[in-house]
């Protein structure tokens, strides 16, 4: 495969997401954009001519087709790498498919309930291994441990509740009517969530001249406490960026991009109601299980990486717009 003479294949590894909440909920995310290295110093055109310098060899086993990439002057990174990173975010969630029960009772469709705010706070650390398989190519493990809050607010109308239960009433005169049949009940489920998540994912990156682009593709499985299914999450993040050479200092990048996200995930929890002084008992206890997504898929980010060397880099990325804002720290090994 022909490569421009001043084309550097770098690395961009971003990683994890899952996604839920309720009593019980989650999200878990986390990314990595690594740039490329510095690309190849070219000769001096000018004053005596330099005597031609060895072929540099390759000496790993990858990627494959290195050494035909290196031939043609290009620099490539160290092809195996590790990485940690921090996440914390906030995010708005969108819930669907509610099935809903009363005092113990088994789950049924209520369209007299509904959720109609949940906005969650999550932290979460990763770590991660990858190799560059070709020089365009990184494949990557990742997994980590997640725990976060999560604020669902619910509201259910009283005479849908009444004749959910089978109460009698509500078809009275109004003046006969119960006061409960009037009202609507509201109230927060404050949630609290842990677990671990595992996943994989491939980056196709590169480089033309100072500026650098990256696609990695990220599917990730959480399992997390108040679920009653594991999280499967789809994340896809592009980026472009330019490099400014910082001479013994490495190279510094900056890039823009977006994250999209799709989460598939259900969660159970329960809330109690004051329905004292009606003609139900003095609380009223749901249970519900419900579908939980993204209210928007696609967030934009702005981020920056420092490339010490070939073996260390440091990266922080801001995600903004959309029903998301998160902050990402990430440091890697390359070797």
């Amino acid at each position: 495969m022909p490569f421009p003479r001043n084309l550097t294949v770098a690395g961009c590894l971003l990683a994890l997401s899952a996604s839920a909440l309720a009593q019980g909920t989650q999200l878990a995310y986390g990314g990595r954009v690594v740039p490329p290295m510095t690309g190849p110093q070219l000769p001096d055109l000018g004053g005596d001519p330099a005597p031609p310098a060895p072929r540099p060899q390759w000496d790993h086993a990858l990627p494959f087709f290195a050494q035909k990439v290196i031939d043609r002057g290009i620099d490539l990174p160290n092809p195996y790498d590790i990485g940690a990173s921090l996440y914390l975010g906030r995010e708005e969630r969108v819930l669907s498919s509610l099935a809903v029960g009363f005092n113990g009772g088994p789950k049924t469709n209520a369209d007299f309930v509904s959720f109609p705010r949940a906005d969650i706070k999550t932290q979460s650390f990763q770590l991660q291994a990858g190799a560059w398989v070709f020089p365009f190519l990184n494949l990557y493990a990742i997994g980590g441990y997640t725990q976060g809050t999560g604020e669902i607010d619910i509201e259910m109308s009283g005479k849908g509740l009444m004749e959910y239960l089978g109460v009698p009433g509500c078809n009275l005169a109004p003046a006969l009517q119960p006061e409960l049949c009037s009202r609507t009940l509201k109230g927060t489920a404050h949630a609290k969530y842990h677990g671990k998540s595992y996943g994989a994912g491939a980056t196709v990156a590169g480089a033309h001249r100072n500026l650098f682009f990256a696609l990695p593709i990220t599917y990730v499985i959480s399992d997390l406490t108040m679920s009653d299914t594991n999280a499967k999450t789809w994340n896809i993040a592009p980026r472009i960026g330019y490099n400014q050479h910082l001479g013994e200092g490495g190279m510094l990048t900056w890039y823009v991009g977006g994250t999209y996200l799709k989460s598939d995930i259900n969660i159970t929890g329960t809330a109690d109601f004051d329905t004292a002084g009606t003609p139900l008992a003095p609380v009223t206890s749901m249970s519900y299980s419900i579908h939980v997504e993204p209210k928007h898929r696609w967030n934009a980010l702005v981020g920056a990486n420092w490339t010490l060397n070939k073996m260390w880099s440091v990266m922080a990325e801001v995600g903004f717009a959309g029903a998301r804002e998160d902050l990402l720290f990430t440091a890697f090994y390359r070797f």
